[in-house]
């Protein structure tokens, strides 16, 4: 019997799981699919701002990974992937299980380095991926929060926008910061969203720090030094969210190493088009975890979302028809343009659209529209 095993509850997973199934299903008994997750809820991140406002229900904006798995015959496991022997074909779970596999596919996200911690800080950083600790996070610190609460964005793109819209929208608002690196928000989409997006966190009140870089915080202090040099800023805080650019687990990339498997220069396990690991065609990977050799493809949702069906392909080929040369179905052939909406919460969205852009209530409802269909397919 050949064993497949999903190995995170990423976005591919999602869309590529039911695929997967279906096609294994042509082998009957001989094959065996599992999806293994951390938990059985996975946040569509395309609704996260509206619900971190309090406008969504988490209930409307989470997808159940275990009803998806099951409702198609897929063994559901729930524990955490922390580590891969490859050379005995083993993944090692936070429980300390270990799940046998034949094939193994990887989408298990990224992560947001927490920058530096002082001693008795009271400062709550949270980093915005992986979803499923920012989830927990994001509940305890409510739980807890102080009125009005001080709030800090760390990150220039698309999620820290979202996330400093939704947090000077919420009922219990304090002052909100944002502080990128770079010279400018959104790089990566058209100026003119750039320029909406800059506006409207101004006039929401929202301060942003361009040019400044995070490095921890202190006390009760968030630490930015500024890019040209000199002292670093000292902003009185409450909360921190690190939205900066995605990175593939640390563990990965050493787990990776030690089993033989290339890994990119920025941590994701290297893989070809057909997204299987330049090093081991039996090792799928996909979404944020995963490093293409030829083709730029950024690390979004919208992306590893359109991964999940040649992913689905992939793995099917290999499994039916063992080691072939990528080609079409299981090619993935990336968007050379992609449509970006970013809620303002408010019932808004900025659209970007190559060098186009545009903001205001019909943005949001074509928003809301795209976000609310995704979420029922999967019901």
């Amino acid at each position: 019997m050949s064993r497949v095993l999903l190995a995170g509850g990423g976005h591919t997973h999602l869309v590529a799981a039911p695929l997967v199934a279906a096609g294994a299903g042509r082998r009957g008994a001989h094959v065996r699919v599992a999806l293994l997750a951390p938990s059985p809820r996975l946040l569509y991140s395309g609704m996260m701002p509206g619900w971190l406002a309090g406008r969504h229900a988490f209930d409307d904006c989470a997808i159940d990974l275990r009803r998806v798995a099951e409702s198609v015959g897929i063994e559901w496991i729930e524990d955490a992937l922390v580590d891969v022997a490859f050379g005995t074909r083993e993944a090692v779970g936070a429980s300390g299980r270990r799940y046998r596999y034949d094939l193994l596919s990887l989408n298990v996200g990224s992560e947001n380095l927490p920058g530096e911690r002082s001693p008795g800080s009271t400062v709550r950083v949270l980093g915005a991926k992986p979803f499923a600790d920012f989830v927990a996070g994001w509940e305890a610190w409510c739980r807890a929060a102080p009125p009005s609460p001080r709030c800090v964005v760390v990150g220039g793109g698309a999620a820290a926008v979202e996330v400093a819209f939704a947090l000077s929208a919420r009922a219990d608002a304090g002052p909100t910061t944002v502080a990128t690196t770079g010279d400018a928000l959104l790089p990566g989409l058209s100026r003119t969203a750039a320029r909406i997006a800059a506006r409207s966190l101004w006039a929401r009140g929202i301060d942003v720090r361009l040019r400044h870089r995070y490095v921890g915080v202190d006390a009760d202090r968030v630490l930015l030094v500024p890019e040209s040099g000199g002292e670093p800023l000292r902003l009185p805080a409450d909360l921190v969210v690190v939205a900066t650019g995605a990175r593939p687990p640390a563990w990965l990339g050493a787990a990776a190493r030690a089993g033989g498997l290339p890994v990119a220069a920025d941590g994701g396990v290297a893989v070809d088009d057909c997204l299987r690991s330049t090093g081991n065609d039996a090792v799928f990977a996909s979404g944020d975890c995963a490093s293409f050799v030829e083709a730029r493809v950024p690390k979004s949702g919208v992306h590893a979302l359109r991964q999940g069906t040649p992913l689905a392909a992939s793995i099917l080929r290999r499994l039916h028809d063992g080691p072939a040369a990528c080609a079409a179905p299981a090619r993935y052939v990336p968007q050379r343009r992609t449509l970006a909406l970013l809620d303002r919460a408010d019932g808004t969205a900025i659209a970007a659209w190559g060098p186009f852009g545009a903001a205001g209530a019909a943005m949001g409802r074509w928003k809301n529209r795209i976000d609310r269909g995704f979420v029922a397919r999967f019901r």
